[in-house]
């Protein structure tokens, strides 16, 4: 199922970030979010922009939204929750920074 809609998530805390095995397996990491714009789904896939100049644009993959203690497949706007992102570069995302959805790779 595709999605058109754009949807964008503010850190409020990082609970874990887990590497993953070099050229094998990509990062895991666990925050607190809150849906700040759109809808976001399992399977969206976000970019964080704040990367250095040059370098590639670490991307997410949304594989979990845990919403009061139960897994969810969508948090909406204005709700925080607790989500699983995977992707390369987990260990430059910190709080305050924003993901915003892009089509999925």
């Amino acid at each position: 199922m595709k999605w058109k809609e754009q949807a964008s998530l503010s850190i409020e805390s990082i609970e874990s970030v887990t590497p993953g095995v070099t050229g094998a397996a990509d990062d895991v990491a666990v925050c607190v979010v809150r849906c700040i714009e759109g809808v976001a789904r399992l399977g969206m896939v976000f970019q964080y922009p704040g990367s250095a100049a040059g370098a590639a644009t670490p991307w997410f993959l949304l594989t979990a939204i845990e919403w009061y203690g139960k897994q969810v497949e969508q948090l909406d706007t204005v709700h925080s929750g607790k989500v699983t992102l995977t992707g390369a570069g987990a260990e430059t995302l910190a709080k305050r920074n924003v993901l915003n959805s892009t089509p999925r790779r």
